[in-house]
């Protein structure tokens, strides 16, 4: 069963080009670790807060394939590492996961 995450990450004021450099590092981060993944970021277009809003989707091939992505990036040194800077610069971060009806 195909598995989307998707995340809405609410970047604070000032700090947008901060958060892109983060999630530069961070994606290069998860494809050594995933493999080759379906991956989209968007920005609202008209909404209150999309000056400072980024929303992301990545399509996982099965939920145990995420599961396992999951193990071994709570194991690697080098994204634990990156977590805690994404505290200076994200208000808030929710993710959803979705599967195929």
């Amino acid at each position: 069963m195909k598995v989307m995450q998707r995340g809405i990450m609410r970047v604070l004021p000032g700090k947008m080009a901060e958060a892109m450099e983060l999630n530069k590092k961070w994606m290069a981060m998860v494809s050594r670790l995933a493999g080759p993944l379906s991956f989209r970021m968007y920005r609202p277009l008209f909404a209150g807060e999309y000056m400072h809003t980024i929303v992301f989707e990545l399509e996982w091939d099965s939920f145990a394939k995420m599961a396992a992505f999951f193990e071994k990036m709570m194991a690697d040194p080098e994204m634990m590492a990156e977590m805690p800077k994404w505290d200076a610069v994200v208000d808030s971060h929710e993710v959803e996961l979705y599967m195929v009806m």
